[in-house]
């Protein structure tokens, strides 16, 4: 996780984040690898997908695991609250739940100029 928050800490620095917005973006994204990491069912690999893209000054993540979405039946007791915490942390969340695989998409509008690279 730390190649992560670092890699990605360096590409929002690069395109003029503020401190604030950097960690909660960082947040954001531990938050859901975190998921993608402990929560798919019957995974089919154990690889997580991370891709970002920054266009008109929005930022857009996504997090892919290789297991299926856990529904209320199934779901872990000791769940946490991450999914609040994306939420609460960016503009706008999507999940895609297919059988190979979820993905989380989060989006977040940044108060800086310019923009345009991907990750």
């Amino acid at each position: 996780m730390h190649f992560v928050r670092d890699r990605l800490g360096e590409w929002l620095k690069e395109a003029g984040v503020t401190s604030r917005e950097l960690f909660e973006i960082q947040l954001a994204i531990a938050e859901a690898f975190a998921n993608a990491v402990e929560h798919p069912e019957a995974p089919t690999s154990d690889l997580v997908e991370i891709d970002g893209l920054m266009s008109n000054c929005t930022v857009t993540l996504s997090v892919r695991d290789f297991g299926r979405w856990q529904d209320g039946q199934s779901r872990k007791e000791e769940g946490g609250l991450g999914l609040e915490i994306i939420q609460e942390l960016m503009d706008d969340v999507e999940f895609n739940c297919i059988a190979e695989g979820t993905t989380v998409t989060m989006r977040r509008r940044l108060g800086m100029l310019g923009g345009g690279s991907t990750a």
